[in-house]
């Protein structure tokens, strides 16, 4: 379940300039995306339940937490990079 939440808010991301917010399958998302260092970097918090979560995506790796519950997969879907001054580019992997 955690796996999929985390599947849910990579697959729905599409261009954040700032926070953004999504619902999918009833599950609303709030979340910022910035680039740290190679790494983007997804925080923010599942509305319905108040569980953050905080993923890293680097080359086709994801990696982080979704409440207390570690993820860790290969990002076979287009990934999301977010750019310089906010933007963000779609990459398949």
């Amino acid at each position: 379940m955690k796996k999929f939440a985390a599947l849910a808010i990579l697959a729905s991301i599409a261009a954040p300039a700032m926070a953004e917010s999504f619902t999918r399958d009833g599950i609303t998302y709030d979340y910022t995306v910035k680039t740290v260092g190679e790494s983007t970097v997804i925080k923010g918090k599942i509305v319905n339940s108040g569980e953050a979560f905080r993923l890293r995506v680097k080359n086709d790796r994801v990696s982080g937490l979704v409440g207390v519950w570690p993820v860790s997969f290969k990002a076979d879907a287009p990934v999301m990079t977010a750019q310089a001054g906010g933007s963000a580019v779609l990459a398949a992997n």
